[in-house]
């Protein structure tokens, strides 16, 4: 028996489809309406307007995001867990990447979500100091108070900007939609090496091996997703 989803998700699903291979400035509520064969009247039925289709977008992303953050239970957190709460974050950035890629105009176009955000970022902070701290005391990582707050920093910047970076270099092919999934999980490379110089010596024996894994084979350093133009000499 066929399952029928519901209108109002059917309209989620196809906006966030839209959004991330589009770009959000590049979709209206018309255009959904449309894919899905609907009226514009039916669709404001479900929601009055874009700002809050992708509101609730982003509420499912940030549902995702916190199920991603938490720590087992009644034992010491692995290396394995940390790198997979990673590749859970970013699979989360995949599947809503139109929201980082285009974050700045997103919040200052909805004051919701603005307030939202904001909630969101202090509350996956906080998640985030306990999987540092969890790291600390399982012996992962050796840091102190001061270096646990830098490094958690640092790792929210590349967790919340790697998509606008890799956006950004794609100058000869800037499609909005035009993201590999790879190369946004090559972030996690970016994360293991953040927290590397942290490592303790046990930690640091998985490390090469785990390293290469995210580098798909390339020798060179993975910030250099991109050639430059012809004719530009470095």
């Amino acid at each position: 028996m066929t399952v029928k989803i519901k209108t109002r998700d059917r309209i989620l699903q196809a906006s966030l489809k839209m959004f991330n291979e589009q770009g959000e400035r590049n979709v209206s509520t018309n255009h959904i309406a449309s894919q899905l064969g609907m009226s514009p009247g039916n669709l404001y039925y479900h929601f009055s307007n874009k700002a809050e289709i992708i509101f609730e977008l982003f509420n499912g992303y940030q549902r995702a995001i916190a199920d991603s953050v938490v720590l087992p239970e009644e034992r010491l957190l692995t290396f394995k867990d940390t790198v997979r709460y990673f590749e859970m974050i970013f699979q989360g950035l995949w599947d809503y990447r139109f929201l980082h890629r285009d974050l700045e105009h997103l919040l200052n176009e909805n004051d919701a979500l603005r307030e939202q955000y904001l909630t969101f970022s202090l509350i996956t902070m906080s998640a985030g100091k306990d999987i540092i701290k969890g790291m600390n005391t399982s012996g992962i990582i050796k840091a102190n108070t001061t270096e646990i707050d830098a490094l958690l920093l640092n790792l929210w910047v590349i967790l919340t900007s790697w998509s606008s970076f890799l956006q950004s270099i794609d100058v000869q092919n800037a499609m909005p939609g035009a993201m590999d999934p790879w190369a946004l999980k090559r972030g996690i490379y970016q994360v293991i090496c953040l927290i590397e110089p942290y490592g303790t010596d046990a930690a640091r024996l998985d490390l090469p091996e785990l390293k290469a894994s995210y580098l798909g084979g390339v020798d060179t350093d993975p910030l250099l997703l991109f050639q430059l133009p012809s004719g530009v000499s470095k």
